[in-house]
């Protein structure tokens, strides 16, 4: 048996979710050094344009969430060259499992009714661990 090369392979999906966005600057993590280091295969990240949307609601507010949320959306921003915003309509939660189910995807969120359902269906999860780092759940 060949071992796999990864490099030739389609990339793998990456959906962020709308509080896993927040991490960045609530716990103090490097967001996409933990993710590269954390899935070993060609991958590329996808926002749904309703999580957008999420982040300038809270963005509008005051208080920590409203900088966290800012800050995230200047991060994506700034790392638009590799964050694929896909345009829904539907509920943000919504999108994230069906997108996940046709396209094999892997979520990153830390929304516990989310990652329930996610389980149910079978779909890898990353989020935080700890306080201090990302990982596999």
């Amino acid at each position: 048996m060949r071992p796999r090369d990864y490099n030739n392979m389609p990339p793998r999906v990456v959906i962020i979710d709308t509080n896993f966005l927040l991490v960045p600057f609530q716990f103090r993590i490097d967001l996409f050094s933990e993710l590269e280091y954390l899935i070993e295969m060609s991958h590329s990240y996808v926002i749904s344009s309703g999580s957008i949307a999420e982040l300038k609601k809270i963005a509008e507010k005051n208080g920590k969430n409203a900088i966290a949320a800012r800050l995230a959306l200047k991060m994506v921003e700034a790392n638009s060259n590799r964050i694929e915003i896909v345009r829904s309509t539907k509920h943000v939660d919504d999108w994230i499992v069906e997108y996940a189910e046709k396209r094999g995807a892997i979520v990153c969120t830390n929304d516990k009714g989310l990652r329930k359902r996610l389980k149910n269906a079978d779909i890898k999860i990353i989020a935080l661990k700890g306080k201090t780092r990302v990982g596999f759940v």
